[in-house]
């Protein structure tokens, strides 16, 4: 867990080489404010505001000479950050990626463009996640977009392919991600015995699980934990951080693909097609058919 004055702190130490570039420097932060943290920068166009609340950090830029109020501030970038699960390294990540957007807004023309070049993407950079409050709220639900944010917020090295994948495809191929990079790091987890590791992983999982939409429980219960290298033993140890909801679908995975069926379709998730434009899925598959079984053990 950290605090949002160190968060501030980590952020603003990673933007500092491009605020000093653009011509910032340090003034006073408003009298009243309605954040967790917040630090201000000007330059001779006008005022630049980072806030730090309790789930996201955000980014924001006035032109005006004279002390701007709340509705002269327009976004340039905004990234989550859950104070409770960050530690220093995911929140360098996000005061890097705040400091490229400062770059190449507010950089010359050539620095602005060397920006662009080293990634194109950037308007597309990320498409946005979910609001949290939303889904606490039940207005929304996880998907594969919010969970890969979520889950390279916990697994920082991640970031940089996460973003890479989604600059080269347009979009976030979540299963892709997870059977070449996320799924390698999660057994490491497993692996590791500790404690404050697996809690950290299932805090996560159980809570995207119960909040989720259909296609992101699937590459939960199936795609991550019902990867072919978690044995039994492991399964076991993981099953007492599991949620109520998530180890019975969880252990029913591993059961159907101890199964001739089962090993076929482990085959399939292995070597996965090639890349190709999404088309309009259909409600249903794999996940809700356990999910049915599931309920009918129930009765």
């Amino acid at each position: 867990m950290m605090d949002a004055a160190r968060a501030l702190e980590v952020i603003v130490k990673a933007m500092l080489p491009n605020l000093q570039e653009c011509g910032f420097t340090a003034t006073d932060a408003p009298d009243e404010l309605t954040v967790d943290a917040t630090a201000c920068f000007r330059n001779e166009s006008g005022l630049l505001r980072l806030d730090l609340y309790e789930s996201k950090a955000e980014l924001r830029w006035a032109d005006k000479d004279e002390e701007p109020i709340d509705a002269d501030y327009s976004r340039i970038s905004l990234s989550l950050l859950e104070l409770a699960d960050a530690d220093e390294r995911s929140v360098k990540y996000i005061g890097e990626d705040f400091a490229e957007d400062i770059l190449k807004k507010f950089g010359s023309p050539r620095k602005r463009t060397a920006a662009g070049a080293a990634g194109t993407a950037q308007a597309k950079k990320l498409p946005k996640s979910v609001s949290k409050t939303a889904i606490k709220n039940g207005d929304a639900y996880y998907d594969a977009v919010s969970f890969g944010n979520s889950f390279t917020g916990i697994y920082p090295e991640l970031r940089a392919q996460y973003k890479a994948d989604y600059e080269k495809y347009g979009e976030f191929l979540a299963e892709d991600f997870f059977l070449n990079y996320g799924n390698a790091v999660v057994l490491q987890t497993l692996r590791s015995h500790s404690d404050a590791a697996m809690h950290k992983l299932f805090n996560l999982l159980n809570e995207v699980y119960e909040n989720a939409t259909n296609e992101v429980q699937s590459l939960i219960a199936v795609t991550i934990l019902g990867q072919e290298g978690i044995n039994e033993r492991i399964l076991a140890d993981a099953v007492d951080y599991m949620s109520a909801d998530l180890a019975p679908i969880v252990i029913n995975v591993h059961k159907f693909f101890g199964t001739s069926a089962g090993r076929k379709a482990l085959e399939k998730l292995k070597n996965p097609p090639l890349y190709k434009p999404k088309k309009q899925k259909r409600s249903g598959g794999f996940m809700n058919s356990l999910m049915n079984a599931q309920q009918q053990q129930q009765r």
